[in-house]
C-alpha cells in the first residue's frame, strides 16, 4: 500500500473554525465585539454555546450595550469539614437569630476587594491566578491557624500572623500580575483597579495614555487583618445565642482551601438578592415575569417602602426589569449571583467543593494546565461530567434547551438543598425523570444534583388520621387529636376572564358560555346578571382542583365531621367539589357563616347578594336549613369600616365558636385570607397588619389548605393531609392566528 506523501506547501490562510477564539466565532456569528465580550464575561469564559445564549437571553436588557465594567473579588474559601461546619452554623444562626451580613456571602477570607475590570480583560484575569500559584510554588500542607474573636458587632476568626502573610504574598502577586500583564494603557483604567485592591496604594491619573513601561503600581501591606467574618450587622439581643454558636465551631480542621475568582453584575453593588420561590406571570405590561431558578436584585428600601407588597426588580437571568411581588422570593447570599471564574487549588490534600483544580482548570473550553503531559491520564469516567459543565462546546446537544442549561449548569440556581445531603445525591443522579438538574458553581458542595419531584407520602398510621368505617359513614372518633382543615376556594370566572357578564349575557340575560372553561349553566337567582358581580361562580378547573383536594383526603382516610363555609357562592361551590371526592355528598350539609367571609373594606357597598338557601338547595346545594349562623349577614354589614385587626378577630371569634359547639374534626371553606385570619390568634400569635396581610395572601393560592390541630390543649399548624395543587396558566387560543399571513 502507497504511503501517504508529506505535504511541503500547506495552505496558510485557510483557519479551521476549531482553532478561533469564542470571540472570533462570536464576531462571525454576527455579535457585536462589545456584546460578545460582555457575555462571555458574564457566564466566566465558558465557550460560545453559553455566550449567545445569555446574548440570547439578554435581548431585553437595556444595559446591554453599556460599557460599564464587572466587579471582581478573589477569596480564600475553605473546603472540607470545616466548610460543613460553617454551612450548619450559617443555617442555625439564620434560623435562630435571623438574617445579619455574613449570612450575604460563602465563608471566605478577602484577599482582593471588589475592583472594576473591562469585559475583555476576564480571560487574563482567571489565567493569571494559576499563573500566580505555579509561581510561588509551595502549597498548604497544615490546617490555617485561625484564632476565633467575639465583640458586640463582630464575630469571627482572624488569621495568624504567618498564614496571614502567606496569604498576602499570594494577592500581592497577583496584583503584580494583572498590573504587568492585563491593564489596558489609560491611567483611567488603571486607577480603577488599584483604587479596589487593598494591597495597592493609590496612582495619580489622567485620561492620556502612556506606554507600558513607564506604568507601575505602588504596593503597600494590608491595613487590615485577614479575617472570616461570621456575624456582623446583628442586633445586640441576639449576641449570646450567635455567641454560643460561634464558640462550638472547630477551626483546628481547617487544613483545605482555594482560591476562588469571581466577579458580579454591578447593578448589584446597591440590591439585595432574591430567589424566585413561586413563579409569576405578568399581568401588566410593566410587571417582570418570575421563574423558578432566578434571582432577583432588588433595592432594600423599595422592599422595605412597599405599600402593596410590589417592588421593581432585575431578573438575574434575563436582564429585565419589572415589577414583581415581593412575596414570591425569599432573600439569599448575594454571592449565589455572582459569576464563579476560577477555582485554583490552595491545599495539597483538598476535599473539593466545586470541582478538582485539575477538573476547573479548563477556561474557555481550553485546557490551560501547567502540566499538559497530565491530560492524558485522566480517568475518563471522572472527569466527563465535568468537561460538560466548564467546556462551552459540551452544550451543542439540546440546543432548544440551552438557556436552561446555562441557568441550570453555569451559576449556581437558587433553590433550596438543605434537605438534600451528599449520601443521597448520588441516588438522585441515577433517576431518570429529574424535575431540574442543577450544577453548583457558586456552592460549596459541587456534585450535580439532580432535585426529583417530592414523592406522595403514605397516610401516617397515627392519631392525626382517622378511619372511616366500611360504608364511609360519617362518625366522630373522639379518641383522636382533634383537626381542621381550612381551605380557599378554587379559580374563579372574574378573575380568570375578567369583565366576563357583558360578555357572557344577552339583552334578555340569558347566560352563555364563551369558553369551555366556563360553567356551562348557572343557577337562578333574584337578581341576574347584576348579582354575579360580586358573587362570582367557578371556573370548570376550579370545581376539578376542589374535587382533586377531596379525592386527596379521601386517600388519607381524613375524617369529616362538620362542614362550614362562607356563603359566597364560589366557596360552596368548591366545598361542593370537595365533599363530592370526600365521599360525603348527602351523608353531610353545609353550615353557611356569614362571619367567614372576606375583609369587609374590600366591600364598601356591604355583602353580596348571595344566593339565598332556597335557590341553592334548587340548585342541588345540601345546605343545612336549620344552622343559626354565629354571626348575621345584618351584623356583617355593620362592619364595614373593620381595621385589618377587626378582621382577624371576627375570623378568629367565629371559629372559637365553632369550635366551642362542636366535637370532632371541622372543615372550612372559605377565601385566601381565612387560613390565617382563622388561625393566626388560635396558635397564639398576633393579627398582622394590612401590609403583611397582603403580602401572606399572594402565597395562598386557590384551593389552598391549612391544617390545624389540637395537641395537649394548644393548636397547632401541622402539615396537610394531602399534597397542594399546581397547574401553569394556559392562554386562551385563537384559531384565527394561524390564518394570518
Amino acid at each position: 500500500m502507497a504511503t501517504l506523501p508529506p505535504r511541503k506547501n500547506l495552505t496558510p490562510t485557510r483557519i479551521s473554525k476549531q482553532h478561533l477564539t469564542p470571540l472570533q466565532t462570536l464576531l462571525q456569528m454576527g455579535f457585536q465585539k462589545h456584546r460578545a465580550e460582555k457575555a462571555l464575561a458574564s457566564t466566566g469564559n465558558r465557550g460560545v454555546q453559553i455566550a449567545s445564549d445569555w446574548l440570547l437571553a439578554h435581548v431585553n436588557d437595556n444595559t446591554l450595550d453599556e460599557c460599564t465594567p464587572r466587579e471582581y473579588i478573589l477569596y480564600a474559601c475553605p473546603t472540607g469539614p470545616f466548610l460543613q461546619q460553617l454551612e450548619e452554623f450559617w443555617i442555625k444562626s439564620r434560623m435562630m437569630c435571623g438574617w445579619n451580613g455574613a449570612h450575604n456571602y460563602v465563608p471566605h477570607i478577602t484577599l482582593v476587594s471588589f475592583f472594576k475590570a473591562p469585559d475583555e480583560c476576564s480571560l487574563q484575569l482567571s489565567k493569571a491566578l494559576k499563573q500566580v500559584v505555579d509561581m510561588t510554588g509551595a502549597l498548604l500542607d497544615r490546617p490555617i491557624k485561625l484564632e476565633l474573636y467575639v465583640s458586640q458587632n463582630f464575630m469571627g476568626f482572624f488569621v495568624a500572623e504567618d498564614d496571614a502573610n502567606y496569604l498576602k504574598r499570594l494577592a500581592l502577586q497577583y496584583v503584580k500580575e494583572v498590573s504587568n500583564s492585563i491593564i489596558s494603557d489609560t491611567y483611567e483604567q488603571l486607577d480603577a483597579i488599584v483604587a479596589c485592591f487593598p494591597w495597592c496604594g493609590a496612582v495619580s491619573s489622567g485620561n492620556r495614555c502612556i506606554p507600558r513601561s513607564s506604568r507601575s503600581i505602588s504596593l503597600e501591606p494590608h491595613v487590615k487583618s485577614l479575617h472570616l467574618t461570621l456575624a456582623y450587622q446583628f442586633p445586640q439581643n441576639q449576641f449570646n445565642t450567635l455567641k454560643s454558636l460561634v464558640e462550638s465551631l472547630d477551626a483546628s480542621c481547617a487544613s483545605n482551601w482555594e482560591l476562588r475568582l469571581y466577579s458580579r453584575d454591578p447593578r448589584l453593588a446597591t440590591k439585595q438578592v432574591h430567589k424566585v420561590v413561586y413563579p409569576h406571570s405578568p399581568h401588566e405590561i410593566d410587571e417582570l415575569e418570575l421563574r423558578i431558578g432566578d434571582y432577583i436584585y432588588l433595592s432594600s428600601d423599595a422592599v422595605d417602602n412597599s405599600s402593596d407588597g410590589w417592588a421593581e426588580g432585575i431578573s438575574w437571568l434575563t436582564g429585565s426589569h419589572g415589577h414583581l411581588p415581593v412575596n414570591y422570593t425569599e432573600r439569599t447570599a448575594e454571592s449565589d449571583a455572582w459569576t464563579l471564574h476560577r477555582v485554583v487549588q490552595l491545599s495539597k490534600s483538598i476535599t473539593p467543593s466545586l470541582s478538582s483544580a485539575e477538573e476547573i482548570d479548563i477556561v474557555d473550553g481550553h485546557s490551560i494546565s501547567t502540566e499538559a503531559e497530565d491530560q492524558p491520564h485522566r480517568d475518563s469516567t471522572h472527569i466527563g461530567l465535568h468537561t460538560e459543565l466548564i467546556e462551552g462546546t459540551s452544550f451543542n446537544e439540546d440546543s432548544e434547551q440551552s438557556v436552561e442549561k446555562y441557568l441550570r449548569k453555569t451559576l449556581r440556581p437558587c433553590l433550596d438543598l438543605s434537605s438534600i445531603n451528599q449520601h443521597n445525591q448520588s441516588n438522585l443522579q441515577q433517576q431518570t425523570t429529574p424535575l431540574i438538574e442543577i450544577t453548583s458553581m457558586s456552592s460549596p458542595n459541587a456534585n450535580d444534583i439532580k432535585v426529583e419531584p417530592m414523592p406522595a407520602t403514605a397516610p401516617k398510621s397515627d392519631d392525626t388520621l382517622s378511619q372511616h368505617s366500611a360504608d364511609n359513614s360519617v362518625s366522630i372518633s373522639s379518641n383522636r387529636n382533634r383537626r381542621i382543615y381550612i381551605m380557599r376556594h378554587g379559580e374563579r370566572v372574574d378573575f380568570t376572564f375578567g369583565t366576563w357578564i357583558p360578555y357572557c349575557f344577552d339583552e334578555f340575560n340569558n347566560y352563555m358560555r364563551k369558553d369551555l372553561n366556563m360553567p356551562k349553566t348557572l343557577p337562578k337567582r333574584q337578581y341576574i346578571p347584576e348579582g354575579w358581580q360580586n358573587d362570582s361562580p367557578l371556573t370548570n378547573i376550579g370545581l376539578y382542583q376542589a374535587r382533586l383536594i377531596g379525592d386527596a383526603l379521601a386517600e388519607a382516610r381524613v375524617q369529616i365531621d362538620h362542614v362550614f363555609c362562607s356563603p359566597a357562592y364560589r366557596c360552596i361551590q368548591t366545598c361542593t367539589s370537595a365533599l363530592e371526592g370526600l365521599k360525603l355528598i348527602g351523608k353531610t350539609h353545609i353550615k353557611l357563616e356569614p362571619g367567614l367571609f372576606e375583609w369587609m373594606a374590600w366591600y364598601p357597598e356591604g355583602v353580596p347578594d348571595w344566593l339565598t338557601k332556597d335557590e341553592l338547595t334548587e340548585a342541588n346545594f345540601t345546605i343545612d336549613h336549620d344552622y343559626q349562623p354565629f354571626m348575621t349577614i345584618s351584623t356583617l354589614n355593620e362592619a364595614i369600616k373593620e381595621t385589618t385587626e377587626d378582621f382577624y378577630t371576627r375570623n378568629y371569634q367565629v371559629l372559637k365558636k365553632i369550635i366551642e359547639n362542636t366535637i370532632g374534626n371541622i372543615f372550612i371553606v372559605a377565601h385566601a385570607t381565612t387560613l390565617d385570619t382563622c388561625t393566626r390568634q388560635l396558635i397564639g400569635e398576633a393579627p398582622r397588619n394590612t401590609n403583611e396581610l397582603r403580602q401572606v395572601i399572594h402565597k395562598i393560592p386557590y384551593c389552598s389548605l391549612a391544617n390545624v390541630e389540637e395537641i395537649d390543649g394548644q393548636w397547632k399548624l401541622v402539615e396537610p393531609d394531602c399534597l397542594p395543587v399546581t397547574h401553569s396558566k394556559n392562554p386562551r387560543f385563537e384559531w384565527n392566528a394561524l390564518t394570518a399571513t
